[in-house]
């Protein structure tokens, strides 16, 4: 049987509090999924949320091998969930963030493209797939550890986390290239050999996310556990800011800025998502700003609503 996620037994667990997301890989979690349930995890002055919907959809994934896909607009939490659930599970941990220069097979491996050409000139070129001159991807390091030379030893025989992130800023054949390794947990390396899951680790949990800025094809769809993260409510709005701030959480700002979080999202495109609330929250924490200082509805307008041409007369 499949170790499945929960994260209220993971954050309880002796030893298991603080610490950095395991693997070659650091991130920094934040934000997070409306809570409804589940439970929260708590990395520094970070945080996540989970709801019971999202720690459904990744023991879903884990259950069915087939990867997450996690959607939803920038600021939601897409990209803190995948290191998130990696350090309470005490997996390796990878990552790359797509851009629209992405090959596909830059998340299986990365070609040595200068020393190949510096062997070349000195006349000490080696075989063309020498391990000289290619550099394991995440991919490939999440189904072999023997391939992650700097990540830690005592990791080794831990399955692993992939996050492959902001999937649509690639060419749509980056996506497509994808299906055959991610459904079969394969593929041929360019040294010729052919890279399968390690035994001892089992299969990956991949966690791709998406802005929707562009559209995915039907057949990549298909082989994902699909997660939409819903916009957040007042109630998570205050737990995460009560996380988050500690000491310096401040009640009365926080209702204020949640109830023009509430009210301008309505009318505002796109809608101020829970990274922009967190950030007007601590910039007015650090200018000691507080529910009776007037000047606080400015800087919610600069750094969350964004929707007014004249501050100054939100004041």
């Amino acid at each position: 049987m499949i170790k499945l996620f929960d994260p209220t037994e993971e954050t309880n667990r002796p030893g298991r509090s603080g610490g950095t997301p395991t693997g070659g890989s650091g991130a920094t979690p934040t934000g997070g999924a409306t809570p409804t349930g589940g439970g929260t995890a708590r990395l520094d002055e970070q945080v996540y949320l989970f709801d019971d919907r999202t720690v459904l959809a990744v023991n879903v994934a884990l259950a069915s091998g087939r990867p997450l896909l996690v959607l939803g607009p920038p600021g939601s939490g897409k990209s803190a969930l995948a290191p998130n659930v990696a350090r309470l599970m005490r997996f390796r941990y990878y990552a790359e963030v797509v851009t629209a220069r992405t090959e596909p097979h830059d998340l299986l491996w990365r070609e040595e493209a200068f020393r190949q050409l510096n062997d070349a000139t000195q006349g000490t070129l080696q075989d063309p797939g020498s391990r000289a001159y290619f550099r394991p991807g995440p991919l490939w390091k999440a189904l072999d550890p023997a391939m992650d030379e700097e990540g830690p030893t005592a990791l080794r025989d831990r399955p692993a986390v992939v996050l492959i992130d902001e999937i649509d800023k690639a060419d749509p054949d980056v996506p497509d290239a994808l299906l055959d390794p991610l459904n079969n947990l394969r593929f041929v390396g360019p040294d010729r050999r052919t890279v399968t899951a390690a035994e001892n680790t089992g299969a990956p949990l991949v966690v791709i996310t998406s802005n929707e800025e562009r559209d995915l094809s039907a057949a990549f769809l298909r082989r994902c556990i699909l997660l939409r993260l819903r916009p957040p409510g007042r109630e998570h709005l205050l737990k995460v800011a009560r996380l988050h701030m500690g000491d310096d959480y401040d009640e009365a700002l926080t209702l204020e800025l949640a109830d023009m979080f509430e009210n301008e999202s309505v009318a505002t495109r796109p809608a101020a998502s829970t990274a922009e609330f967190l950030d007007t929250l601590r910039a007015c924490r650090q200018m000691n700003l507080t529910a009776d200082s007037p000047e606080w509805r400015a800087v919610a307008d600069l750094a969350m609503v964004k929707g007014s041409p004249d501050p100054a007369a939100s004041v």
